[in-house]
């Protein structure tokens, strides 16, 4: 497949152009890994602070113009130039197909994607918390304009789903579908994660998230939602391992539903990786498996121990690009959704910080089983309006909620 796609893309009789809106951590990785895929460019980044960005880019080297006309901006990108603007107008008025939403937001990021879809074309996004909390809105908008929304290969959704479609390829059927974690504190604050975001040169919002188990909740979140996946428990098992071999035991004793389970394994020693426990029930294959040291079966751990982020994301433009094929979205009937619980005892009157902030986390919850509760990703400015104790589920009368282009396009303000 990745030779099919390398070729398709080396015999383009001109390059696949991408906007890029977020020029974030994950943002300049793929910006500058994206100069050495051939057959795409990259001739406009639009970011709410494009100063920041242009100084940015030149520092690491590429030739950068602030620049809103499109006529231009087509002119310079020929002349090896990257523009840089923060005129979101410029998704329509450029002349392009495909646009890579990279910006980490969810009401920003619904701002971007409705002009996208608005503008008729395809939308990549790195932003799983984007998808899980108004991705089933925007892809009724994609399919009724017959255009592509999708995340991306190299986040763990990605990953999984390559995974998962590998698996029932070769005849396995998933049974637990999982990431794999190394630490976990639900409680984490800025100022507790700040030393370690500032030593790895990530934002320390995006550092809380990781470490309070929301970023895995919002990612296993969109795979169920994909797949059509189910829970063990509200919140996952999570089960504590040192190899990853040993979720199969970790495992065996749970019920699984016949749809199949998302969930997680936790351990020090972990990979950051994925991984889809299996099965093979033709007991011919279960003599090949047992010769290729996959064990006795009937069930099998698959798993990759990496995913690279942005460096995978031209693979999915590329798929979007040549075969108009999506890699994972939340669905039309999600099943799942990642709710607010609070992070510390709330008072009335406190405003909710967000995903990554001090006020919430995130959990993983059967739409069933919490309809009322407010997801995550729209508590960002939500004002508390009574007491709510540490650990509660936020209802969405709890609160209230900001008035943004996310919460508009959800019919809730």
């Amino acid at each position: 497949m990745y030779d099919l796609i390398l070729k398709r893309l080396e015999k383009n009789s001109k390059p696949v152009d991408v906007i890029v809106v977020g020029l974030g951590f994950m943002g300049f990785g793929f910006v500058s890994a994206a100069r050495t895929i051939p057959g795409l460019k990259i001739p406009l980044v639009i970011s709410r602070r494009p100063g920041d960005a242009k100084k940015l880019l030149e520092t690491k080297g590429f030739k950068v113009q602030l620049e809103d006309n499109p006529v231009k901006i087509r002119d310079k990108a020929k002349l090896g130039f990257i523009c840089v603007s923060d005129n979101l107008d410029l998704i329509k008025t450029y002349e392009n197909e495909i646009v890579v939403e990279m910006t980490g937001t969810v009401a920003y990021g619904t701002d971007v994607a409705l002009r996208v879809l608005g503008a008729k074309k395809h939308l990549v996004t790195m932003n799983p918390e984007l998808e899980v909390t108004v991705g089933t809105e925007l892809k009724k908008i994609a399919d009724k304009n017959h255009l592509v929304i999708t995340d991306v290969y190299g986040d763990q959704p990605g990953s999984l789903s390559r995974l998962i479609n590998n698996a029932k390829m070769m005849g396995f059927r998933p049974r637990v579908v999982g990431n794999m974690k190394r630490y976990l504190d639900k409680h984490a604050t800025q100022a507790q994660m700040k030393p370690w975001a500032d030593d790895k040169g990530l934002a320390v919002r995006q550092t809380v998230s990781f470490t309070d188990g929301t970023k895995q909740a919002i990612e296993m979140n969109l795979v169920a939602n994909y797949f059509g996946l189910s829970l063990i428990k509200p919140g996952m098992l999570g089960v504590p391992i040192t190899d990853i071999r040993e979720v199969l035991s970790a495992f065996a004793d749970q019920t699984i539903p016949e749809e199949g389970v998302v969930d997680y394994a936790i351990g020090k020693t972990l990979f950051p990786g994925v991984f889809v426990i299996a099965e093979h029930m033709d007991p011919h294959q279960q003599k090949y498996l047992r010769y290729l040291n996959m064990g006795d079966g009937p069930r099998y751990v698959l798993f990759d121990a990496y995913h690279l982020t942005h460096l995978e994301v031209p693979t999915t433009i590329a798929q979007v690009a040549l075969f108009k094929q999506e890699v994972i979205n939340n669905g039309l009937h999600p099943k799942t959704k990642t709710v607010a619980l609070a992070k510390r005892n709330l008072k009335t009157g406190d405003k909710l910080d967000g995903i990554g902030g001090d006020t919430v986390y995130g959990s993983i919850y059967a739409v069933s089983e919490c309809d009322d509760c407010l997801p995550v990703g729209l508590t960002s400015g939500a004002v508390v309006r009574h007491a709510i104790s540490q650990d509660q589920p936020i209802q969405f009368s709890d609160v209230k909620l900001p008035v943004n282009a996310a919460t508009k396009l959800l019919g809730l303000v």
